[in-house]
């Protein structure tokens, strides 16, 4: 049996997909868990409140998710450029991207939490098996992972501006892969991780 917690992240949730953050009230999320209106400030200060905490969940959810398939990755590059584009598409597929881009740094805390370390093991892995030589990453894992997550609310921004996704997420990926890559081996990998990313990110969902 679900907690009253999860019945207001669950009902909220649902609200976000359906109607989008700007729509959402305590009100509208308390009929729909069918709970009593008080109930929902017993639990989230207010509607910014929950929806952080659905962002983190459904967001720490998909990292985890990806990090499995990874897991069976033999080429650990593939698999960290392959992390970034699903996550990508998946803020894209959302309804967040409005909240993201006025709350810039409530993304970096949320996405720090749910996929640093994720991401980060995918580096060290690649360099584990010798694909990269360059162990000073793991020096400045931190900053480099602020910094893409900063490219990825760029690369949102052009979203918003009608920018193509595939060709926004092409240039999102250049800039995240080591910088030690030849650009051949770059253009390829990323090639291959566009042809699936979307069919990719339905498996991931479904």
């Amino acid at each position: 049996m679900l907690s009253t917690h999860d019945k207001l992240l669950n009902a909220a949730y649902s609200l976000i997909e359906k109607e989008g953050f700007e729509a959402i009230t305590a009100a509208k999320i308390t009929t729909q868990a069918d709970l009593g209106y008080g109930t929902f400030y017993k639990y989230f200060k207010s509607t910014e409140d929950i929806f952080k905490e659905v962002f983190r969940q459904k967001l720490k959810a998909v990292s985890e998710k990806i990090f499995a398939i990874n897991q069976n990755e033999d080429d650990k590059l593939y698999g960290y450029l392959k992390g970034h584009a699903l996550i990508f598409y998946y803020i894209c597929e959302g309804k967040y991207t409005n909240w993201i881009m006025e709350r810039p740094n409530y993304f970096i805390e949320i996405i720090s939490d749910a996929a640093r370390e994720h991401a980060t093991s995918d580096l060290r892995e690649a360099i584990a098996v010798n694909q990269l030589d360059q162990s000073s990453f793991l020096e400045f894992e931190e900053e480099m992972f602020v910094l893409d997550v900063w490219l990825i609310i760029g690369a949102l921004d052009l979203i918003e501006k009608g920018s193509e996704r595939n060709k926004v997420c092409r240039s999102l990926l250049r800039y995240v892969a080591p910088q030690v890559l030849s650009s051949s081996l770059t253009e390829s990998l990323i090639d291959s991780i566009l042809l699936n990313v979307e069919s990719d990110l339905h498996h991931l969902l479904n």
